[in-house]
C-alpha cells in the first residue's frame, strides 16, 4: 500500500499559466515564507506544463536535446564574433517560440539577473586602470599630475575598447548558455531529463540519486508550506524577534525529524518492491526521424560557423 503523500495530487490553484500568485499584504515573515514556497512549487508545476505541450523540442529525444544544448553552449563559448552570438541567441528564441513557450517572459527572467551580475563583475576590467587599451569612453583626463594623499593619480581614466568588448562577450555568452539550459529544462520532463544524462555516460546510481533528491525536495517544499500555514493560522498579532527566531529553530527541527522518518519509510517501501541497491531505469529512448533531422541541422550549423573562421579552434 502506497503512502498517502505518494497518491495525493498537488493542489495547483493559483498556479495557472500566465497568472501570478497573489501575495497577501502582511509584514510577517510567515506570509513572506509562504509566498516564496508557493512560488517555487508553482514554477515547477508551470515548467512541467510547458514540457507537456505539443511543440518542436517536446517531440525530440531528450538525449538529442541535451547534446544539442551542449553544442550550442560550446559554440557560444568559443566564438569570437558578436554576430554569431546574436545568431545563437536568436536561434534559442526561435526554438522557444516553436516549442510554444512564453518567449518574452522567459527572456526577461533569463537576462534580468545573472547576465547583468556577470556584467557588473566584469566592469572593473573595462577600465584602463587594470588593462591598458584603446580609449572608448573618456571619463577623466588631466594635463598636470595630480597627487592625493601622497598617491599619484593616473593622468586619464577611460573605458577601453578591448575591455568593453570582453565584458559584452562574457555577458552574451552567459545569457545564451542560460537560454539554452532553460530551453532544455522547459521542454523536457524531469524524469526524461535525468535519463538523458546517460548520453554523457553518467552512472545510473548517480542519476537515481539525483531523481530521488529532486522529488524529495518537492516533498519538503510541500511539507514546509503545511507547517508554515498551520503556524500562520494559529498566530495572532505581531511576534517579537526572539519569538521569530525560536519559531524558525523549532520549524527546522521538526522538518529534520520528518525528513528522517520519511527517508526510512521510502527505503522500506523500495526494499519491499525488490530494490537491492542497483539502479534500474526504463527502456532505451528511441531515435526517430525528427531527431535525425535535428542532429543534421545542428551539425550543419556547427560546420557553417567553424568553416567561416568564426569559432576559435
Amino acid at each position: 500500500m502506497l503512502p498517502t503523500w505518494m497518491t495525493e495530487e498537488f493542489n495547483t490553484v493559483g498556479c495557472e499559466t500566465g497568472k501570478k500568485v497573489r501575495r497577501r499584504r502582511r509584514n510577517g515573515f510567515l506570509s513572506r515564507s509562504l509566498h516564496h514556497l508557493r512560488k517555487a512549487i508553482c514554477d515547477q508545476v508551470e515548467t512541467e506544463r510547458y514540457a507537456s505541450r505539443d511543440g518542436l523540442w517536446q517531440k525530440l529525444n531528450p538525449g538529442v536535446k541535451l547534446g544539442s544544448v551542449l553544442v550550442l553552449i560550446l559554440l557560444a563559448g568559443l566564438t569570437r564574433s558578436i554576430v554569431v552570438l546574436l545568431f545563437l541567441w536568436g536561434l534559442t528564441a526561435v526554438l522557444m517560440a516553436l516549442s510554444r513557450l512564453p518567449v518574452i517572459s522567459l527572456q526577461k527572467r533569463i537576462w534580468s539577473f545573472i547576465p547583468l551580475v556577470t556584467l557588473v563583475v566584469a566592469l572593473p576590467g573595462m577600465f584602463n586602470l587594470l588593462l591598458d587599451g584603446t580609449p572608448l569612453v573618456m571619463l577623466y583626463q588631466s594635463s598636470t599630475p595630480v597627487v592625493w594623499m601622497g598617491l599619484k593619480l593616473p593622468d586619464s581614466i577611460y573605458i577601453t575598447r578591448q575591455g568593453a568588448g570582453a565584458a559584452l562577450f562574457l555577458c552574451l555568452r552567459v545569457g545564451i548558455s542560460l537560454s539554452a539550459g532553460v530551453l532544455l529544462v522547459a521542454t523536457t520532463q524531469t524524469a526524461l531529463l535525468l535519463r538523458s544524462l546517460q548520453v554523457l555516460r553518467v552512472p545510473q546510481l548517480f542519476v537515481m540519486l539525483l531523481e530521488m533528491s529532486y522529488r524529495y525536495l518537492a516533498l519538503l517544499l510541500r511539507t514546509s508550506i503545511e507547517m508554515f500555514e498551520a503556524r500562520s493560522l494559529r498566530t495572532v498579532g505581531k511576534m517579537s524577534l526572539r519569538k521569530k527566531q525560536a519559531l524558525v529553530g523549532s520549524a527546522l527541527g521538526a522538518l529534520f525529524i520528518k525528513s528522517m522518518t520519511l527517508s526510512e519509510e521510502v527505503y522500506l517501501a523500495m526494499t519491499a518492491r525488490g530494490y537491492t541497491g542497483e539502479a534500474v531505469t526504463g527502456g532505451k529512448m528511441a531515435i526517430r526521424r525528427l531527431d535525425v533531422a535535428w542532429i543534421l541541422m545542428i551539425v550543419m550549423i556547427s560546420f557553417t560557423v567553424a568553416a567561416g573562421g568564426i569559432v576559435l579552434t
